[in-house]
């Protein structure tokens, strides 16, 4: 841990800083793309990317039922932003390449800002129990799918201006003890983060803007199919990574390229100068590594 995370508040509530109504914030004019956006902590960051302003708010779901439901409530609740959506399955490469080729051709969209929340259920077995070909498919849908997701929005022909990559990780990627019965989960999250700060490291910031974070613990209709009730957890608002996803993909953030945080630390601390310098002084601070090393 560095010295400078001793000084970061936590939030788990919305606070001004992280605003989508705050002009440094502001969305005008952009097309964000949201995959794994019609529920949850998904649904929160397209609703807020809305509340930002947004030209355009495109979201890839599996399920047609459930994503029309939440384009259509969008819809309403803010009549001045276009809602789309599509089904997709984006661990399907040919879904996925069949999107990106219908905003390219068909329908021109212009991606400005990627948003990566879809994730694929792991097994519940240790490595050894569920085999190499069970393990190697959270590969193929938590790195190989999302990483396509990246290569195509990096290589838009109709962009060539700046570009946002939001990843929503976890914090198991550095606490490797909270859930050691779905290893899975925590290997391709961690390689993820891992291979998104090797992208920021030849793609500038100015080129595409690039984050992982943890988006907290959130109260979510898939944690109360598990079980958890509103009493169970001292819960995170949702709005705190939905809101941080909209600061993540702004300038204010650019100091955080190819890194990962936590969406409740507190900007304003962790922009602050002394924090800021003690990041920007350190090329592997808040990055995928070897703990004492």
């Amino acid at each position: 841990m560095f010295n400078g995370l001793s000084t970061i508040k936590i939030h788990n509530e919305p606070y001004e800083a992280i605003s989508p109504l705050r002009p440094e914030l502001s969305q005008k004019g952009k097309t964000v793309l949201v995959c794994g956006g019609s529920t949850g902590i998904g649904r929160a960051i397209a609703r807020n990317f809305c509340e930002a302003g947004a030209a355009k708010i495109v979201i890839l779901s599996r399920r047609s039922d459930i994503l029309q439901k939440t384009v259509s409530q969008l819809r309403e609740a803010h009549p001045e932003t276009e809602v789309v959506g599509h089904t997709c399955d984006i661990f399907n490469q040919a879904e996925s390449k069949a999107i990106w080729d219908k905003f390219e051709t068909d329908d021109p969209t212009a991606v400005d800002v990627l948003v990566l929340n879809a994730v694929h259920q792991p097994e519940m077995k240790p490595i050894l129990d569920q085999g190499t070909d069970r393990l190697w498919q959270d590969f193929e849908t938590n790195v190989r799918a999302p990483l396509y997701l990246v290569e195509r929005f990096y290589k838009q022909p109709n962009h060539t201006g700046q570009k946002y990559c939001v990843f929503v990780s976890t914090q198991c990627i550095h606490r490797w003890g909270l859930a050691p019965q779905m290893p899975g989960y925590q290997l391709t999250k961690s390689s993820f983060t891992c291979l998104l700060q090797e992208i920021a490291r030849d793609t500038p910031a100015e080129v595409m803007q690039t984050l992982s974070f943890h988006p907290s613990v959130v109260f979510t209709e898939a944690a109360a199919t598990a079980g958890y009730t509103k009493d169970t957890l001292p819960w995170t608002d949702e709005n705190i990574p939905g809101r941080f996803a909209v600061w993540a993909a702004s300038p204010e953030a650019r100091f955080l390229h190819g890194r990962f945080v936590w969406s409740n630390w507190d900007v304003a601390d962790l922009s602050s100068s002394a924090v800021k310098a003690e990041i920007e002084a350190d090329p592997w601070l808040l990055k995928v590594g070897v703990k004492g090393l």
